[in-house]
């Protein structure tokens, strides 16, 4: 896991180790006093340098899984007839459309026919049955029609000759009030008559008002008695008329019942069954729903499936690895992020993918899941033109973080001083161009399992880190070697 370790370039903080010697001829104190002087000042051991340079840091966590097609088709068959002919075999790549084998469909096709066959003759008769049932309909309507036509002409007379004696009662009481008024007139001229001539000419006059007045009357009575008569007719009419219309309309009733009644005595298992037969015709020509590799097969040319799932197409454009997570690291897995797959048929070739899917419920059913951390990921693919082959075993380093080109050092490099502040030391020159420890704050960026990133105004590229923070304090005197010190002569950091 991490960002791969760079080599640090060793350089000693020299000790000025000092051996008190007893040397014969040799009795200068001043000398082992100015040497040990010197020891209060520089280290009494041995520590770490590194020049700081600018790197980019990733941070990873490394996975395993095997490859497998994003885009696994079964082909399943309920069938229970022989295989006729198989066109593939295992590890054959085929186009979708392409027919993969074919079942033996002479007893289906047998079963088809015969059941066919009985279903048009029922259909034929049920049609027979129906245009005798419509043309039953068609004659109900029309029959109605001549009925309600005939009762409507019966209301018309009626109401006619009802008419007509009202008509001719009226005429018979206007009649009958004018010779009323005319008698009266001529009683009253009568009364007042004394000419015997006269008289006689008014009174003969007179009769005959009485006898016009009379027979009116006589007839106005015959025929206001024969008025209900009249009434009675036309309301037996337009009772007719009802009676007709309602007769019409419950044999146009039946007559729509028994076609409605037809769709319920149509045999539908019958057509059900038809209509399953020619399913499984059409199933026992079985192709590829997708283009693909053919990765199973559990039929065999002549023999009737076991199992409902007789071969698998897995499409190789698609790959995708599904790789154990541990439960430390399953937080920081999150789809979309970036991951660089290697496998050992490829060797150090790079293949680009990412997270497509974090599966973070624990698998009970899958022990193997268990031990390995109980959470799965999927990584899909992007590199299109790669050399991955199904089932090979890949490692997989997802990438949680990455940043180019910042300035990281080496995590146990980093300390705290007494206010809890993150520090290192940089080694730098003082004005007598002794290299001694300075105490730097620092903010911590994207870590790593070796590397983190630190963020100072105060350290750039070139500075030289101590790398030992546990044996170095602020201001104590360093020797810096050759090595990172490119640009300059080598210094000692003796005090002298």
């Amino acid at each position: 896991m991490g960002n791969q370790k760079k080599g640090k370039r060793k350089v000693i903080i020299i000790v000025s180790v000092i051996a008190v010697l007893a040397l014969a001829g040799f009795g200068i104190t001043s000398c082992v006093s100015n040497t040990l002087e010197s020891m209060s000042s520089v280290s009494d051991s041995s520590s770490d340098t590194l020049k700081i340079e600018k790197q980019n840091l990733t941070n990873a966590i490394s996975v395993a899984g095997t490859v497998e097609s994003d885009n696994l088709v079964k082909i399943t068959s309920t069938l229970s007839a022989r295989v006729q002919s198989l066109n593939v075999d295992i590890g054959d790549y085929v186009n979708e459309g392409d027919v993969l084998c074919v079942f033996d469909s002479s007893d289906i096709q047998k079963e088809y026919d015969d059941l066919k066959a009985s279903i048009d003759r029922s259909d034929a008769m049920n049609q027979n049955t129906h245009e005798i049932n419509q043309r039953n309909l068609d004659d109900a309507v029309s029959e109605k029609d001549i009925a309600l036509s005939q009762a409507q002409r019966a209301i018309n007379d009626a109401e006619s000759a009802r008419d007509n004696a009202y008509s001719k009662y009226d005429d018979l009481v206007n009649r009958y009030n004018s010779y009323g008024q005319k008698k009266d007139e001529l009683n009253n001229t009568l009364k007042n008559t004394e000419d015997e001539t006269q008289y006689q000419s008014v009174y003969q006059e007179y009769q005959e008002a009485v006898q016009m007045y009379q027979s009116a009357e006589t007839e106005m009575n015959a025929l206001y008695e024969q008025l209900s008569t009249y009434d009675s007719a036309v309301q037996n009419a337009y009772d007719a008329y009802d009676s007709a219309e309602r007769n019409a309309d419950a044999a146009i009733q039946s007559c729509q019942d028994t076609i409605n009644a037809e769709k319920f005595s149509t045999d539908n298992t019958s057509q059900s069954q038809l209509d399953k037969l020619a399913e499984q015709l059409r199933k026992c020509t079985v192709t590829a729903p997708k283009s693909g590799i053919i990765t199973s097969l559990n039929v065999a040319e002549g023999s009737i499936p076991t199992t409902d799932a007789i071969m698998s197409i897995e499409n190789t454009d698609s790959l995708k690895i599904t790789v154990q997570i541990k439960e430390a690291d399953i937080l920081s897995v999150k789809e979309g992020l970036k991951a660089v797959i290697k496998t050992d048929a490829t060797g150090d070739e790079e293949i680009n993918g990412k997270v497509s899917r974090v599966v973070n419920i624990i698998s009970g059913a899958d022990p193997t899941t268990q031990q390995q951390g109980g959470y799965t990921a999927e990584i899909s693919v992007d590199d299109k033109d790669n050399q991955l082959l199904i089932g090979m075993n890949a490692k997989v380093k997802i990438i949680l973080d990455e940043k180019d080109n910042v300035i990281a050092v080496p995590y146990d490099s980093i300390s705290t001083n007494k206010n809890g502040d993150n520090i290192v030391y940089i080694a730098r020159k003082d004005e007598n161009g002794i290299y001694k420890a300075e105490e730097v704050k620092i903010q911590k960026g994207l870590e790593t399992d070796y590397y983190t990133e630190i963020i100072s105004d105060e350290i750039k590229e070139g500075d030289i880190l101590l790398t030992n923070p546990s044996i170095v304090y602020n201001g104590k005197t360093v020797r810096v070697s050759d090595d990172n010190n490119d640009n300059e002569s080598s210094d000692t950091a003796n005090g002298d």
